[in-house]
Order: C-alpha cells, then structure tokens, then sequence
C-alpha cells in the first residue's frame, strides 16, 4: 500500500518579503529538502508540486528533483484549497488509496514523522491520518483517496485542514508523534531565525538543536 504526496506551491511569500521555498536549508534550498525528504520514502508512489506559471525559478529547482511530478496550472489558484484539488486532479490516474498532504514550506519534516504516519493510516486507510504533538495537530496529513470530492465543499477563505476539523471523529485518526516540528511552519523572518536556532543540518541531515 502507498500514498502519493501532493505540495502545493503557489503562495507568494508575503509575510517572508523573499521567496521562501527557495532559501538555502543546509546544503540546498528548502523546496529541495522538502521533497528530497518525500521523495525517497518507499511508501511514497509519486509527488506532485504546484507552482504559479509565473514562477519560473521555483518551477526550475523542482524539476531538477528526479521523480516529482511539476504542475503549472494557466490561471493562479486563488487559494490553497484551489491548488490542492488541481493537484489531485492531475494526479486522479494514481492507484493509491490516499493522498498526503505536505506543505512546501515545511522545511524541518522527519522521516520517523512520515514512517509513524504512514503506518498508522495503513492501519485504517479509511481515515484522515494527522499528526499530533501535545494536543496540537500539525503537518502533514494523509486523506483517503475518496476525498476530493469533499475538497469541493470546503467554504472560502478556508484552508484543507478545514476538512480534518469538521469531519465526524470517528473519521479521523490523531496520530501521536514526539517530534515537535509537525507544528512549525516556515511564513515569516521569524520562523526562519527560530528554525535555524532548533535545527542545523549536517551532511544534509537535519538534526534537532534542541529547544
């Protein structure tokens, strides 16, 4: 059983005044390490990325990562929702049972997050799989593959997780995980100076630089 990875890429980088997804994160720049993370994973099928059709140098580094998938859509989606479902669209061929959802500016992902996550939505493939540290739900997320019919509902203005929030508990499996990092996303110049304080990277690992 396996999963395909779906990283919408389409934001603009307001908050950060510099486009995010392409600064250096160790040895390579974060949309690189973000995918390099995925990629590789044996439970993985494929990986599809997003990028506005006017965003050439993100469009650049993803396609000189082997084995992803890049989709330019004409027009710029309006939200994240929008991306996602173009996203699955393009990727509605796979036969894998579920979809993951990672967002690209997720720089400090694990692999022991991925393999936890994986394998508990295995268990139940039925189910949204989230991740959970202290209470809190973070990234990513693995839908079934049932689910971009339920993309379509989702109220504007609103985001995927949208989805795992309002689906019926029964529906949704909350996946411990001791790493701290599903919380952190990677939106402004202060996340990026605190994410580089806790992590540093060696040999194009990333390790923990403590709390």
């Amino acid at each position: 059983m396996a999963v395909y990875v779906i990283l919408p890429a389409a934001g603009r980088s307001r908050r950060m005044g510099v486009a995010k997804l392409l600064i250096r994160w160790g040895d390579c720049l974060v949309i690189e390490h973000v995918l390099d993370a995925v990629r590789r994973h044996p439970a993985v099928s494929r990986v599809g990325v997003l990028c506005r059709a006017d965003d050439r140098e993100l469009q650049q580094a993803v396609s000189g990562c082997s084995g992803v998938e890049l989709v330019v859509p004409a027009a710029e989606p309006e939200e994240m929702r929008n991306s996602v479902e173009c996203l699955v669209e393009a990727m509605r061929d796979s036969e894998s049972p579920g979809w993951m959802l990672i967002p690209a500016d997720h720089p400090v992902i694990e692999v022991d997050v991925l393999d936890r996550l994986i394998h508990a939505w295995m268990q139940q493939p039925e189910k949204i799989a989230v991740p959970v540290h202290d209470g809190q739900r973070g990234h990513p997320t693995i839908f079934p593959a049932s689910f971009p019919e339920e993309i379509k509902q989702i109220p504007a203005g609103k985001g995927i997780n949208w989805l795992s929030r309002c689906a019926a508990p029964e529906d949704v499996q909350e996946v411990p995980c001791p790493e701290v990092s599903v919380l952190f996303d990677l939106d402004t110049p202060e996340d990026l100076a605190r994410l580089q304080r806790q992590f540093k990277t060696h040999n194009g690992r990333q390790e923990s630089g403590g709390h």
